[in-house]
């Protein structure tokens, strides 16, 4: 309608200006700005595991640990193993699957999200299973049968096979498994004992326990044939992407909130003005979150960003609303995770008076051990193996607590400079405070501070460049930092003072 609006105006002025001056010319309008329309993402094969119940003919489901409800999207496959499960329609029972949260239709009455359950792996009444205490992790597939009684589980390159007679571990070469389709197994052990293994989706009951798997099992061994039912684990554990993360652009700042229940909040201050809305978050990749914003206040929306994860930080490009797409610049779609939700109530301008004697600090001879469990911590939630990776570091109170915080450089370098981790130190041990790329040393502590934070100076490129701490951490890299006048705030406090250190220390993961 403004579009509209804007036209018939702009029509109007041109004709009034027409009856004015019959000399003057129209300038050609200008292209218009293509829209671009695209489906919303379809995250397949994520793993969902917790209670489903009918209630009223009508299906819910909630996840493990969690009290959100989503009403599920019931089909006759689910029903009819359901039914065999329980005769009891409304016995809420333990499910675990393959499925996908989605919008719900736009015309449709009000709903946060809809859950479409595609693959059932395993169902059962409460007391037949251990239900959300259960591990899911920790193996590839596992199977069982009771008449006669025999386990199966399958980790990495090895078979664990179990019967009433004996327990035999078996090498494979090839432990890739398909959850769609056939997979076939043959070896021998150590022993020469030959097995043979057939997995294929299907379904399969223990009625007297009450129990369903998605999966048949045939083994066939020097001791026997035997068949069961089995189910695969789960292969990628989220727990990690949970948590606050915090994007600042120059015209406002954005919480965002992903659950361990796959509930979002996202929340833009504008100035004054604050913005809520709320929906969910799916992944099936650990490197791939899809974000879906189904309403605001009483409203119901639907806008959808899809993040590329890389360790603690989240990036995006585009906003899907409603199906067209907006682009993001880069400072309005990279959020950095952190420590709490709160952005520090600080003012900038606070401040602690500090006395600066002169120091050139650089890495000693032995390991913190409690920086090597910080340094362990991060890359594990960061999900990178550090394997061969180096580290170095200095220590010097940033912020005016007293206690030292650890600076450590990774052995990460290039002609622009190498990768720093900079850790807060606690009572006992250290917290991740910042990332900063291409970082060249020696390092400068500056007089100035930010939410009671030193700043740091850096060279690049004959330029002294300034960090400033925003609450949460100092900037991820050093593209577009201001340049300053190091002669005007520069402390003779110089970290890694002789430059890239000589000796490196291997991190150990546990």
């Amino acid at each position: 309608m403004r579009l509209l609006s804007f036209f018939l105006l702009s029509s109007s002025l041109l004709f009034n200006a027409a009856c004015v001056s019959p000399t003057s010319t129209v300038s050609p309008a200008p292209d218009k700005i293509p829209v671009i329309k695209d489906d919303f993402s379809k995250i397949l094969d994520s793993n969902f595991r917790g209670d489903l119940r009918f209630v009223g003919g009508k299906g819910y489901f909630t996840a493990c640990d969690s009290e959100q409800d989503f009403p599920v999207i019931v089909n006759a496959a689910l029903t009819i193993i359901y039914e065999k499960i329980t005769q009891e329609k409304s016995t809420p029972v333990y499910i675990e699957f393959v499925g996908e949260i989605t919008f719900p239709a736009i015309n449709t009455p009000p709903s946060n999200a809809l859950m479409r359950i595609d693959t059932i792996h395993h169902m059962a009444l409460p007391k037949a299973s251990l239900q959300c205490a259960k591990a899911t992790h920790g193996f590839l597939f596992k199977a069982k049968g009771d008449n006669p009684y025999w386990r199966l589980n399958i980790d990495q390159n090895k078979i664990l096979f179990a019967t009433q007679a004996s327990n035999r571990a078996y090498q494979i070469q090839n432990s890739q498994f398909n959850t769609t389709q056939k997979n076939y197994i043959k070896t021998n052990n150590e022993q020469g004992e030959r097995l043979s293994l057939r997995i294929q989706p299907g379904h399969c009951y223990n009625l007297k326990m009450q129990e369903y798997w998605g999966f048949t099992a045939k083994v066939d061994s020097v001791w026997g044939e035997f068949s069961g039912c089995g189910e695969p684990g789960w292969p990628v554990n989220f727990r990690d992407v949970s948590g606050y993360y915090l994007n600042r652009s120059p015209f406002k700042t954005t919480n965002l909130t992903l659950n361990s229940d796959y509930s979002v909040e996202y929340q833009e201050k504008i100035g004054e003005q604050v913005i809520t809305k709320t929906g969910f978050w799916k992944s099936n990749s650990p490197d791939r979150i899809v974000v879906m914003l189904m309403q605001q206040d009483k409203k119901k929306i639907q806008e959808e960003f899809i993040f590329q994860r890389s360790g603690v930080t989240l990036s995006s490009t585009k906003l899907n609303k409603n199906n067209i797409i907006t682009r993001l610049s880069e400072a309005e779609g990279v959020f950095n995770k952190m420590t709490s939700k709160e952005i520090s109530s600080k003012n900038s301008i606070t401040r602690i008076e500090r006395a600066f004697t002169a120091q050139h600090i650089d890495p000693k001879a032995e390991i913190d051990k409690a920086l090597q469990k910080a340094l362990n911590q991060y890359f594990k939630i960061h999900g990178t193996d550090p394997k061969g990776t180096k580290f170095s570091a200095v220590k010097y109170d940033l912020n005016g607590d007293g206690l030292k915080e650890a600076i450590v450089l990774l052995d990460w370098c290039s002609k622009s400079g190498c990768e720093m981790l900079i850790f807060e130190r606690q009572k006992d041990d250290y917290r991740f405070s910042s990332r900063i790329s291409q970082i060249q040393v020696p390092v400068r502590v500056s007089n100035s501070q930010h939410y009671l934070w030193q700043s740091l100076l850096v060279e690049k490129d004959k330029k002294w460049l300034i960090l400033d701490f925003d609450g949460i951490s100092y900037p991820p890299h050093t593209r577009s930092l201001t340049a300053v006048n190091k002669l005007d705030i520069a402390t003779d406090i110089i970290l890694f003072s002789q430059g890239r250190p000589k000796n490196w220390f291997p991190i150990k993961m546990q």
